[in-house]
């Protein structure tokens, strides 16, 4: 009988070993993986970061780009005034 529990216990550590082994691999695939998706995060950041700054330049030009436009329109309203003035007087003479 003492044999018979030996063995069982013999079983029942090559079992946790073996439950050892596997968990031994399968954290060093998560490490591994972790460490992938690390990298994958950090090369995404980097890109939300670029894409942030290109979104303010581009709010930058919009803005530069409606303040030329408000001046080009009271450019030419002063234009089409003085024309329209020039216009006047020489139909009064």
């Amino acid at each position: 009988m003492e044999l018979n529990t030996f063995e069982e216990l013999e079983k029942k550590i090559d079992q946790i070993l073996s439950l050892v082994d596997r968990l031994k691999m399968e954290n060093e695939e998560l490490r591994t993986r972790n460490k992938e998706l690390q990298q994958r995060l950090e090369e995404k950041e980097s890109i939300v970061h670029s894409l942030k700054e290109e979104s303010e330049q581009y709010q930058e030009i919009q803005t530069e780009m409606t303040s030329f436009r408000e001046k080009e329109d009271h450019i030419r309203s002063k234009v089409e005034s003085l024309l329209q003035k020039l216009k006047e007087f020489e139909d009064i003479e």
